[in-house]
């Protein structure tokens, strides 16, 4: 931000039953706020679990949260999307924060203004067959 950049944040994983507190969320949104980002992406308070990431996923869970694997298996199954118990609720915590801060908080609108960024096409791909 200070050198012209501006800052966009994509708010995932929320990981259900561990970070999805309204104190967790609030304070991600604080630092948004003091670091000014222009927007937060967020298309909802969990996660997504593709075959193959969801085992190391739930290998991860048996080693840091015993029993909690269990737990998942029953709200979400093989689901690709495991939003909290709390989305509702802290999607609504999220929408009102942003309004209240003016950072933008609407995909499309982020997207948007993300393909619209002046200095996307100014870097150019290194080759290994560029001259040096």
């Amino acid at each position: 931000r200070d050198e012209g950049i501006p800052t966009v944040v994509w708010l995932t994983p929320i990981l259900p039953f561990i970070t999805d507190t309204e104190e967790n969320i609030i304070g991600i949104l604080n630092y948004c706020k003091e670091v000014k980002v222009f927007g937060i992406i967020c298309f909802g308070m969990g996660l997504t679990l593709r075959e193959g990431n969801r085992e190391y996923f739930y290998s991860q869970l048996d080693k840091k949260f015993p029993k909690l694997k269990e737990r998942y298996i029953r709200g979400y199954g093989n689901n690709y999307v495991a939003n909290s118990v709390n989305n509702k609720k802290l999607m609504g915590v999220f929408h009102e924060f942003c309004e209240r801060n003016g950072i933008v908080h609407d995909n499309e609108a982020i997207f948007n203004y993300l393909n619209l960024f002046e200095g996307k096409n100014i870097s150019k791909q290194l080759s290994f067959f560029d001259e040096v």
